[in-house]
């Protein structure tokens, strides 16, 4: 998570995979089995769980 800016009000479980230069917003929850692309965007209010794995340069809009 080098280069990722994460909101401090996110929570991302250990295990989690952050791409570089991600962007995670504010309320967003990550699980511990996802992987998140390079150069990602979660705008705020997202919620990722699951084996998920989200493609580089993808935008989440909120409560997605």
């Amino acid at each position: 998570m080098s280069s990722a800016l994460i909101d401090s009000s996110a929570r991302i479980e250990a295990g989690a995979t952050i791409g570089n230069n991600v962007t995670i917003g504010p309320f967003c929850t990550i699980g511990p089995h996802v992987t998140i692309g390079d150069g990602c965007r979660l705008i705020g209010h997202v919620n990722v769980t699951g084996h998920t794995t989200i493609g580089a340069r993808t935008v989440i809009y909120p409560f997605a």
